[in-house]
């Protein structure tokens, strides 16, 4: 690799405490997330709610087309020319990604607006879906470009950026628009109207706050020659196009199995479905909040081939998301019944599907942040080939056994993809990259949220058999209310990360 400016020293920094404010966002975006999905089956039944997310789930779907997989890509180059100290770079990098996406955002809104009526017509026949999916085409571009732009904050450590736009004024937004239309239209498409609204206005804080990121960050010297300047944007794209054909089939996991179930089952079903892997998503918000913040740092850290630091985060990410993602997908599938019916009683169809999938994403999560190492380390192809698998994998499952078990065959069929991807990456993580973490860790790290939620949940159950869910959700809340004293606890006794084996 050429250096081009001296290396930056990049202080020592510990995850868990600068988490604190990335998780809190992404916790009160998963919170607004479950209120809008309740909102929206309750106001709008389990078939309508079906072709509420028949539609969002292809508009996601497309917004992911139109990125090329330049979030990503952004993440990783900035963070790793400010690693490097070549600030030079920054503005050039961000150029580099935003113009295809912009040429390609336009070309394909301008489609899917002339082609609307067709499109309707065979989606969501005698419904006048129309108009709902020309403004989500017109919604496409704004809504790839405010993740662009706010993944460009996250690659100049301005994380807190992310954490207002993405995970509070667009959730919340979303919740005062979509608790309106139901409440004075109730249609599908005024509540897929108000679910996309708000990305109008995300755009433009993204673009502003990255602008004055960049003002902070940039040098004032001379500009790259020509030359350098397209050996940046082949790096840059060599990278981010695998990534982008990632992300699209990382949407496609998302609702294939969604899409699937109301092909094959209905809308009605479809919706129940839907429902259930939104309550599993919800569970991915310290995931999600790990990967904001271990992202740059890890890119930096293998740029400095600093081994033992990204495998000293590969660690920490993992014994937290144990700590963190288990206690929520232990207690949804313990209390699976109790939680779909909050949303009406033709949900609790999707019990056994619920109890699939959380455990499921617990196991997932034990292997730790797999995606967010590959990425980092610059292997965007590999990543491209496991989802492939996946995917493969899960169009294979889903027809015959949601004809053999109906919902909990989809639950099914997707859980074992999670398997497949998961040992994929892993298997690439430890043996190709040499990034592990001990299975002591691991299984010790595990123990405390096994104990306490299965013991105490299963206590609730005894206790609170035959009552009424709300004696069911405060008892749940109490074991939760006891776990999170314990790790308290055990924090204030001297680590709650790297010592968690010893303690």
């Amino acid at each position: 690799m050429v250096e081009l400016g001296a290396r930056r020293p990049v202080p020592e920094m510990k995850m868990g405490r600068e988490s604190v404010l990335t998780f809190a966002g992404i916790v009160a975006n998963a919170g607004i997330a479950f209120v809008v999905t309740w909102l929206i089956a309750r106001g709008l039944g389990a078939a309508a709610t079906g072709g509420f997310f028949l539609l969002t789930s292809l508009f996601m779907i497309a917004t992911a087309v139109i990125g090329l997989g330049a979030d990503t890509g952004l993440v990783r180059a900035l963070s790793r020319a400010r690693a490097v100290g070549e600030s030079t770079h920054l503005r050039l990098t961000v150029g580099t990604a935003l113009r295809p996406v912009i040429v390609l955002g336009v070309l394909v809104t301008a489609g899917l607006v002339f082609a609307a009526g067709p499109l309707a017509d065979r989606l969501a026949p005698g419904q006048g879906a129309a108009p709902t999916i020309r403004l989500l085409a017109l919604t496409l571009l704004p809504a790839a470009l405010t993740g662009i732009l706010l993944a460009g904050s996250r690659g100049l450590g301005r994380i807190r950026t992310y954490t207002v736009v993405q995970n509070l004024f667009i959730p919340t937004c979303r919740l005062v628009l979509v608790g309106a239309a139901i409440a004075v239209l109730g249609t599908t498409g005024s509540v897929v109207g108000a679910w996309a609204a708000p990305l109008f206005a995300a755009v433009a804080l993204a673009a502003i706050a990255l602008r004055s990121h960049l003002r902070a960050e940039a040098s004032t010297a001379a500009p790259l020659p020509r030359a350098e300047r397209a050996v940046l944007a082949r790096g840059f794209w060599a990278f981010s196009l695998p990534r982008g054909a990632t992300i699209i089939l990382e949407r496609a996991l998302d609702w294939a199995d969604v899409l699937l179930v109301i092909a094959l089952l209905g809308p009605g079903p479809g919706g129940v479905y839907g429902v259930v892997t939104r309550i599993v998503q919800a569970g991915n918000m310290l995931e999600a909040a790990l990967r904001i913040v271990l992202g740059p740092r890890l890119s930096a850290a293998i740029v400095r081939d600093d081994h033992a630091q990204a495998e000293h985060l590969y660690r920490q990410a993992t014994q937290l998301l144990i700590l963190g993602s288990w206690p929520f997908y232990l207690a949804v599938a313990l209390f699976a019944d109790v939680v779909l019916g909050l949303f009406g009683p033709e949900f609790t169809l999707g019990a056994a599907a619920l109890v699939v999938l959380a455990s499921a994403m617990a196991l997932k999560n034990t292997a730790g942040a797999l995606q967010t190492v590959l990425l980092m380390a610059g292997h965007s192809t590999w990543q491209l080939r496991n989802k492939t698998i996946q995917l493969a994998v899960l169009l294979a499952l889903v027809p015959p056994l949601v004809q053999w078990w109906g919902l909990s065959g989809a639950a099914i069929a997707f859980a074992f993809s999670i398997v497949v991807d998961t040992v994929l990456a892993g298997s690439q993580v430890h043996r190709a990259l040499g990034i592990t973490v001990p299975l002591r860790t691991v299984a010790v790290t595990a123990l405390l949220p096994a104990l306490i939620l299965l013991t105490g949940s299963g206590l609730v159950r005894l206790l609170a058999a035959g009552s009424g869910p709300q004696l069911q959700l405060c008892g749940l809340a109490a074991v939760l209310l006891v776990y999170s004293l314990a790790l308290f606890a055990l924090h204030r006794r001297g680590g709650l990360l790297d010592d968690v084996a010893q303690t």
